[in-house]
Formats: C-alpha cells, structure tokens, sequence
C-alpha cells in the first residue's frame, strides 16, 4: 500500500502536496458494506494533527453521513468513487437557510472559520431528494393558506422576524427540524476550491457559499433535477467567487447568488460581490443565472458570460421584492445562448416565494424598498422562448440604467417593460408570435436604436408605448409585412422623437390608438416547462 500511495503522490497535481491519508486505511469498506463516516473522521483528524494534508476516497462504493472539513486539506474523490449520504435527521448548527440565519442541519460536507481547502476529483457525491423530502416535507398552498417552502414552525418563524430580528431562540428550534441541509457548505470560510467531482441528487442547495472568501468552483457536474430546492451553486453573502466550465442540470435555480433575506438580511447586511460566472452549460433550472430574490445584502461587480442554457424557466433572472431591500448594482450579462427557455431574460421586483402574496399598489421609498441599477445585457441568441424579455420594476423604484443590446431573440411573445428609468435597447431584434415585439410602459428616459421584428404581424405594432413620454426611437426599420411601426395611447405621440428610422415598407409609421396589449393572455412567471414535477 505504502509504495502504491508514492506511486499517485509522484503523478499527482501540486493541491496534494503533503502529507497523504487513504480512508481504506482507517478501516472505510470499498464495498459499501459498512458506513465509512467513522473511517473518514479519522483520516481528516489525522490530517490535522500532521498541520494538513490530502485525504483521498479512491474507487469503490462507500455509504456515509456528514463529514466535517478542517483546514489545509485537500478532500479527494477519485474517478471510480461514489459516496452516497442517505437522508437522516442530522444535528443542528448555526448557518442561514434560504438565506436567514437560522438553526440549520450540518451540511454533508463542510464546515466552518475553514481556510485553504479543496474538495476536487472525478468521483461521485450523491443524494436522493425525494428520500430527505419524505423526512421534512414543504407545506403546499391549500385555499387561503399560501403553503410555505418548509413547513409551518418555519413559516411561523418568518412571520417573526417581520416584527424583530433576532427572533425567540424557541422560534428557532422548532424551526430546525424542518429544514434540510446543504450538500456542500463552507461558512465564513477562506480559499477554498471545488473542482471536478459531480453531484447525483441533494437534499438541498448543492454547493452553499456562505460569508466566504476567495473561492474557485470549476469543471463541476450537478445533477439534482427535479430535486426541490437543489440550486446548483449558492453564493451567499460571499465574495471574490470564480465559477466556471460547470454542468448543471437541477429543480431549482442553476446558479444563484444571494444577499440576505428581509428584516434578517437588513441586520446582518453583508453583500455579495465580486463575483465571475463563465463557461458553464445550464439545463431544466428555474433560473440560468439568478441574483436574489434575497437582496437585503446588496450584490454587486458580477460578470456572468459565455453560458449555453437549454430547457430553464428562465435564462437571465434578477429578482426581488418590496420588504427585500438592498439590490442589485454594476452587473453584466454577455455571449449566452439559449433555447427552448420559458423567459430568457427576466427581472422583477416583484418576485414571490411559497408563502408569500404579491401586493400590486405603490407604496412609499423604505429601507425594505430593492433598488435594480446599472445592468448590463448583451450579444445573445435566443430561441424558442415563451417570453423574450420581461422587466418588471416597482412604480416607487423603477430599474435604473439597464441596458439591453446585441440581442436575437424569436418567442411566443416578445418584450415587456414597465416601471424602468433610462432604459436603453441597441440593436434588438425580436420575431414574436404574438402581440408587439417591444410593449413598454410607464417608463421615462428610454433611448431605443436599431430595434426590429422580421416578423411583423398585422394585427400588433412593432413598438408599443404607454406613459413614457420623452423616449426616443433612432435608427430601426420596419420590415415587409408591417402593419403599425410605433403605436402609442392617444395624444402621447407628440412626446415621442423619432430619428433617422427606416419606416417606408410600414402601412403606418406610427399611430395612436386606444388599445391595451397587457392583457393579452400568458401563463405565469414560475410556471413549469413541459414535463417538470413539482
């Protein structure tokens, strides 16, 4: 054995440097006959005392529960090894679950205050959703009760921290046994790397990141789909974060970063920041790339780019709602790929968890108030779209300073917006369906070039316009077939300049008609792709 492990340390990469601990020789059964949570324990503990090390599970099948990560170690899975936690109930930790601070389970692996740790290799982790969803069920909506993603000790909880946060420690504890953990979570944790393994199944949020720091997640698989709440990778209140070149296919959000959730969110008030996102492949999820709808925190400097997503509920995905606050700043989308996606690029302040209920009238500027600004969208192809784009800002909080360009898109419907300050469209091209291509509303500032349709419909304008007085329309043309270019209500015509458009194969240029598009018929935000299970 001795002279076999010399044999790998020669071959292997410099994250193994050191001292090198092989759970088959702390009594782990290659066979699964046995659990090997005890066998690994002993390996990492060994790797402590010798100040670090590489602890590595080589090929074979083993069965384990939690394993608890200390500090310069390398935990290595290597091509050939499964590892699979059963569902348990598990012991309590402090932690944050959907983004709250909460009494939580132990993570499957993790841990916390842990520094220069890697977890790499080509084997497997996996998990069976449905058997932790036996365990701690969420409470479904049913009449006047609006369900709740746990159940209702965690419901309760959330009623709580309305009124204060910090809650009673009772609120707590009842809470926890209702909860599943993370897969993988790292807490206030610093340089830490996850490379190579995939993830089969997860009881929860896949790889949690939370109050850490200085983190790389790459060539990853994650395979949780139709698992609830198994988003691929949750970056949490964290920040310098390098995610790429990952696969994931997953029930919930891909890729999703949070911030802090309401009340608790504004207390604890940490962002996440500084944050790539590039290379990676997206299948099935709710959101390709999602920031929120936990804002509290405020997010900030992401760059997501060069992504493929096929078959999500959504490609692009900002969301929050009023109680949220904080918000999203200074982010940019670029080079993606998309087909077959329900809403490929979605923002709204208007999102809804289970248990939540949306509220429609304008309300006063507060700190609970999310703040979208300064958003950058470009050079994407999208096809087969439900919904092409839907922005939705708040009428006391408009998204500010979006940006939109470079973008062809073909869908069932085209574009909607309302509630935007100096939103921008360069270079646009959406073939719709049905209705307008571009429908916009009660918004100010707009600044709309080179935007188009190839395929005009006779009964719908290209551009319809609603309560945005001072936009301005340059540079677009009016493909054959064009019934109305530009519609807008009656008498809003006047407040509108056009530039140097190309409107002649257009019967009518621009007209005012009273008419209103918003109601045309179309299956909610969040409802689920063909053959989904909720």
């Amino acid at each position: 054995m001795q002279r076999f492990v010399c044999l790998i340390l020669l071959a292997a990469p410099a994250w193994s440097a050191g001292a090198f601990f092989n759970i088959l020789d702390y009594g782990a059964r290659n066979d699964a006959s046995a659990p090997a949570t005890e066998a690994i324990r002993s390996a990492i503990q060994a790797a402590k005392a010798a100040g670090g090390g590489t602890v590595f599970i080589p090929a074979g099948s083993y069965v384990s529960g939690p394993i608890e990560l200390v500090s310069n170690l390398t935990l290595h899975i290597d091509a050939g090894a499964t590892v699979r936690f059963p569902a348990a109930r598990l012991p309590f930790t402090e932690g944050r679950q959907q983004s709250i601070e909460a009494l939580t389970p132990v993570p499957l692996i993790g841990g916390r205050h842990l520094e220069n740790v890697a977890i790499t290799g080509r084997g497997v982790l996996a998990s069976d959703n449905a058997e932790w969803m036996k365990l701690m069920p969420r409470q479904k909506a049913a009449g006047g009760d609006p369900g709740s993603a746990n159940g209702p000790n965690w419901q309760h909880l959330l009623e709580l921290l309305e009124i204060q946060t910090p809650a009673p420690r009772e609120a707590y504890l009842a809470a926890a046994p209702e909860l599943r953990p993370s897969f993988v979570r790292t807490m206030d944790s610093n340089n830490i790397l996850i490379e190579g393994v995939r993830f089969t199944g997860s009881p929860m949020w896949t790889i949690h990141l939370l109050y850490t720091d200085n983190v790389v997640v790459r060539d990853v698989t994650i395979e949780t789909y139709p698992g609830v709440h198994t988003d691929g990778i949750a970056v949490d209140s964290s920040r310098n974060v390098r995610i790429s070149n990952c696969y994931i296919d997953t029930g919930d959000d891909g890729i999703v970063i949070k911030a802090g959730k309401d009340g608790d969110g504004l207390r604890v008030n940490r962002p996440s920041e500084n944050i790539t996102i590039t290379g990676c492949t997206v299948h099935r999820a709710h959101g390709a790339v999602t920031i929120g709808s936990e804002t509290s925190g405020w997010i900030r400097n992401l760059v997501a780019s060069n992504m493929t997503c096929s078959g999500t509920q959504m490609g692009v995905r900002l969301k929050s709602r009023r109680g949220r606050g904080g918000g999203i700043e200074n982010v940019r989308f670029d080079n993606w790929v998309m087909d077959d996606v329900g809403q490929a690029i979605n923002i709204t302040s208007y999102y809804l968890m289970e248990g939540e209920v949306r509220r429609e009238a304008p309300e006063a500027v507060s700190k609970g108030t999310p703040v979208f600004r300064d958003i950058a969208i470009g050079n994407m192809s999208i096809r087969r779209a439900r919904v092409a784009i839907d922005i939705e800002g708040l009428p006391e909080m408009p998204i500010s300073g979006l940006r939109i360009s470079n973008v062809v898109a073909s869908g069932k419907a085209g574009m909607k917006a309302r509630h935007t300050a100096g939103m921008e469209l360069h270079n646009v091209q959406i073939d719709a369906e049905s209705g307008p291509a571009f429908l916009v509303r009660d918004s100010r500032e707009l600044e709309l070039d080179h935007i188009a349709t190839r395929t005009p419909l006779a009964d719908a304008p290209v551009l319809r316009l609603d309560r945005s007085p001072g936009a301005i329309v340059r540079a677009s043309r009016a493909f054959p077939g064009t019934g109305t270019f530009l519609s807008t209500g009656p008498g809003e015509l006047k407040n509108i300049v056009l530039e140097g458009n190309v409107l002649v194969s257009a019967r009518r240029p621009a007209a005012e008609a009273k008419a209103d598009y918003w109601k045309s018929a179309e299956p909610p935000t969040e409802a689920e792709p063909a053959g989904a299970v909720k």
